[in-house]
């Protein structure tokens, strides 16, 4: 990759990057990683080595922020030795960026989700002048012709950035801007040097994948297009809304050999009236009818979710539809926060339940899904799987994944990046223990 910005002095500088947050935040983190090291900057994976420390942060939950908020504060020690130098960018950066630098005066640099393009002129700039500098201005910027190097068997590649949907509670749209699709060829550019480079399994990543759209070319279309990739052994997509995931969708994952039969649906609460407060533009039911449409047409699907409890208003019946909502679609898996208050949002100017019950509320929900996953985890008892073997486990196991995203071990030492069938002997925790099928 090259950025277009020459170095402007013939230092190599060492960086160290700690990534908070969710996976856009980590392929970000990938993309800064790029863009340095395409500009006379060296990464490093022990801080103590680094002469640049960049906090890369996140700003969905109010938890998030208070770890990088804590992180940020623990680094002023650290830049007791001359020369070095504090980077904080990403969605916090975006939000509160001017209180950060005004609060720490050790921070040199403070950038925005769409200004990374950018970080290596300003770090040359700082040590030139000795100055701080703050760019949050959100653009178009889809960080196109921008490959990251990998070394593992599975990646990622960006296929659009931002979001329209504002739902109530959400900060996003205000910290990454609206919807933008990446261009199709470049997509496919990535998704070929990834392959070349031996990825196996690639995720199209987006806060709203369904909402992709280039021309004619909407997210049906980008799934068929990039799984007839040669060598392309596994693709998956996330996230979902469930607004605009469609029938074509589905049917590209039902027809695609490459396309695993996975789908991350958040649905947030089962209840109507929470839904239309968070604004997420369906119902209930139409929820229920995009499952059944999933295993009507791909019985052995994976179907993982997203919900939020506590959020304002939320009574006691309207809970129980949620947890109605959990026993009657049996999900996979399920990632289970409590409502995070987020200043700038339409949420945040309602009123907050007790901490309480909200704790209460997501003790019950978790507890509840932890049984489905373990039912689920027996029921693969005896059954065979294709896995995706990705690093090494505990005491000489492997760790790998099924197509429907279900981790696996094996006990025993096999290469990353085999792809082996494997027959399920029993559980241990939630987690299946397989052994190879000859």
């Amino acid at each position: 990759m090259d950025s277009g910005y020459p170095g402007k002095d013939n230092k190599v500088r060492k960086f160290f990057v700690k990534t908070f947050g969710c996976q856009m935040n980590k392929n970000d983190s990938s993309i800064i990683t790029d863009i340095l090291e395409s500009n006379n900057y060296r990464s490093v994976e022990d801080p103590s080595h680094a002469d640049i420390y960049i906090v890369n942060t996140c700003s969905v939950r109010a938890h998030a922020e208070q770890r990088a908020l804590g992180h940020i504060s623990s680094l002023k020690k650290w830049t007791a030795r001359s020369g070095r130098k504090v980077v904080v960018v990403g969605c916090m950066a975006k939000r509160i960026g001017d209180k950060i630098i005004k609060q720490h005066a050790f921070v040199d640099l403070i950038l925005g989700p769409d200004s990374y393009r950018n970080i290596a002129k300003f770090l040359d700039e700082i040590y030139r002048s000795k100055t701080r500098i703050i760019d949050t201005e959100l653009s178009n910027e889809v960080y196109d012709k921008i490959y990251p190097k990998n070394t593992g068997v599975v990646d990622f590649v960006s296929i659009m950035r931002g979001c329209n949907n504002f739902c109530s509670y959400c900060i996003v749209p205000y910290v990454r801007g609206p919807a933008r699709s990446r261009p199709l060829t470049d997509i496919i550019a990535q998704t070929h040097y990834l392959i070349e480079s031996g990825v196996k399994d690639i995720t199209l990543l987006g806060q709203n994948v369904n909402e992709y759209a280039q021309g004619d070319l909407n997210f049906a279309g980008l799934l068929n297009e990039v799984a007839k990739i040669s060598g392309l052994n596994r693709l998956r997509f996330l996230t979902s809304h469930p607004k605009d995931l469609n029938d074509d969708v589905i049917q590209a994952v039902a027809k695609n050999n490459s396309l695993c039969e996975w789908f991350h649906l958040p649905l947030q609460s089962g209840s109507d009236r929470i839904l239309q407060l968070m604004n997420r533009q369906y119902y209930k039911s139409d929820y229920h009818q995009l499952v059944r449409k999933i295993r009507q047409a791909i019985p052995h699907a994976a179907i993982t979710t997203d919900i939020i409890v506590g959020f304002p208003g939320e009574t006691e019946e309207e809970f129980q539809d949620t947890v109605d909502m959990i026993h009657e679609l049996q999900f996979d898996n399920a990632y289970m926060y409590r409502y995070s208050a987020r200043q700038g949002t339409k949420a945040f100017q309602y009123e907050s339940l007790p901490e309480r019950m909200i704790i209460a509320r997501l003790k019950m929900i978790i507890d509840i899904q932890n049984e489905i996953v373990m039912k689920k985890a027996k029921e693969m008892i005896g059954r065979t799987y294709e896995v995706l073997f990705e690093g090494p486990g505990a005491n000489k196991s492997t760790r790998g994944k099924t197509r429907g995203n279900k981790d696996i071990i094996v006990e025993k030492e096999i290469t990353p990046g085999s792809i082996d069938k494997v027959v399920i002997k029993e559980v241990k925790g939630h987690t299946p223990i397989a052994e190879l099928i000859d």
